[in-house]
Order: structure tokens, then sequence, then C-alpha cells
């Protein structure tokens, strides 16, 4: 009985990228609540946070939710890459497409995002044998 081939490289790429753009969004969030958050409601930038606008706290959560949700959704497919490599062309655009827009969060301190980038495509390019 033969094993299936299966796209390891993409596979580890993808699930480190993932990690670590969970862990870019999640710093994200956890530096905006310690720091961010006190010195815009008047802890450390005095008149500075007025000055910024309603909107900052609005977009530094989004970012890092969309970095978190981006994550989330590189690890399930990278996942789902390892145990159904026959849909590998699918979990590589979705580690693809999720990497980019990573890049609007903190894209995993950038070196998840260029991995997960090119673990998405070692997963398009991947072939089974």
């Amino acid at each position: 009985m033969s094993e299936t081939s299966k796209p390891t490289a993409a596979f580890v790429l993808s699930l480190v990228a993932g990690v670590l753009i969970l862990l870019g969004g999640l710093f994200g969030m956890v530096a905006w609540t310690m720091w961010g958050g006190a010195a815009y409601w008047g802890g450390g930038w005095g008149m500075m946070g007025p000055m910024m606008g309603w909107w900052m706290p609005m977009w530094f959560t989004a970012f890092s939710i969309l970095g978190l949700i981006s994550g989330i959704v590189i690890v399930a497919s990278a996942l789902m890459l390892q145990s159904r490599p026959a849909e590998a062309k699918t979990w590589g655009t979705l580690i693809l497409v999720f990497s980019v827009v990573s890049l609007f969060g903190m894209g995993g301190f950038l070196i998840g995002a260029v991995l997960g980038i090119v673990g998405g495509i070692l997963a398009l390019t991947w072939k089974s044998v």
C-alpha cells in the first residue's frame, strides 16, 4: 500500500505563518489595551487623543481583529491542506489570500505574511505524485 504524497513544505510554512499572524493580532490587541487605550483616553498623550480623532481606537482594533481572523483561517487551511492534499489548490488559495490580507494588520510581524505567501504559492503549485 503506497502512502499518498502531501505538500509538507507548504503545510509547515503555512502553519508557522498562521501562528505568527495569530500572535501578531493578539499582540496588537494586548498592546492597544495596555498602552494605546490608556494613553489615548488621557494617559500619556495628553491632548494627542482628542487630536487623533475618534477613529483611531476603532481602526487599531479592526486591524488587530483582521490579523486574528487571518491567522485562524491560515492555520485551519494549513491543517486541511495536510489532511486533504487533493484539494491543495483550494487551501493554497485561502492561505495566499489571507496572508496578503494579514498585511493590513500586523502580518505576523511581517515574516508571517511572507511565509504564508510562500506557503500558499507552494500549495498552489504542488503536484501529487
